[in-house]
């Protein structure tokens, strides 16, 4: 069966590889499609739909977005563009361009609080040693995490989000987002399709997803992302059901951001996204896999 994974990150936010390596990790690993949605940024767009089409595998532009709900709290909303021209789509004069840089602005602001409370922990993490951790990227709590790593401070990149980094963790920092009517209205406007991103991990019951999800439909939403590693059986079939009542598309994908994912890039660990499953939502990308063995 084609594998396919709809949902990676690279160093253009804050993966563990380069766009064009990253590519070159889902062709060696049997993927037939897959997308690169890199936080907050589509700075690595142009390079990886280079990459894809010199491998000849079908690749989608998209971003990952944290956006906040009308009815509270926040959420995770994926971009995906199929029928972008890349250079047009990453101009940062558009709508959606600016916006986006209006988010990376608030997330440089946050690094440096989140550095200032992991040194009232005292742990000295330098910004210039984060700076070049992230390279030419946008720097955010992964490159963190991969200082205190070297630092010795813990002993893995995960770690240092389990215990300091992650939301209700000592060091964790809100920052600013969009709205979720607002990024669904930017997405859209660029002839894009707009996917609620592992609803499973939010701290709501079911029936709350759900209700949450009929009202994203309202709004716009195209897609939910069901397939998910941390997803349990049950909370993958409530989605499911949920998606279909809402005439919604059925996604899935890894996450994978390198070290810290929990999953490997295309689910090498025994989760995996198959094309069948999501079909409906390949047909509106008008992608079709690449048969792999």
């Amino acid at each position: 069966m084609t594998k396919v994974d709809l949902h990676t990150h690279s160093t253009a936010s804050d993966g563990a590889h380069s766009p064009s390596d990253l590519v070159e990790m889902a062709c060696a690993g049997g993927l037939g499609a897959f997308a690169v949605s890199d936080h907050d940024t589509l700075a690595g767009v142009p390079e990886a739909c280079l990459a894809a089409s010199a491998l000849g595998v079908p690749l989608i532009p998209a971003v990952e977005l944290s956006v906040d709900l009308a009815s509270g709290g926040s959420a995770h909303l994926l971009g995906y563009f199929p029928k972008a021209d890349p250079d047009s789509l990453c101009s940062p004069d558009t709508p959606l361009g600016r916006a986006l840089k209006r988010v990376r602005d608030a997330r440089f602001s946050r690094n440096p609080r989140i550095l200032g409370r992991l040194a009232e922990m005292g742990m000295h993490v330098p910004e210039g040693e984060v700076a070049r951790a992230a390279g030419p990227g946008v720097v955010g709590r992964p490159h963190i995490a991969q200082v205190m790593v070297n630092r010795g401070y813990v002993g893995s990149e995960r770690e240092a989000f389990d215990r300091f980094l992650a939301r209700g963790r000592p060091a964790y920092v809100e920052r600013r987002r969009l709205s979720a009517d607002s990024a669904i209205g930017l997405i859209r406007d660029q002839d894009g399709l707009s996917v609620l991103a592992h609803p499973g991990l939010m701290p709501r019951q079911p029936e709350e997803i759900s209700a949450l999800i009929g009202s994203l439909a309202r709004r716009g939403l195209a897609g939910v992302e069901v397939y998910y590693p941390s997803h349990h059986r049950a909370m993958t079939a409530h989605l499911e059901r949920t998606a279909r009542r809402y005439g919604l598309a059925v996604s899935g994908g890894t996450d994978y951001h390198g070290e810290c994912s929990s999953a490997r890039l295309g689910g090498d660990d025994g989760f995996a996204v198959y094309a069948h499953d999501v079909s409906e939502f390949l047909e509106m990308c008008s992608i079709e896999p690449v048969k792999k063995g």
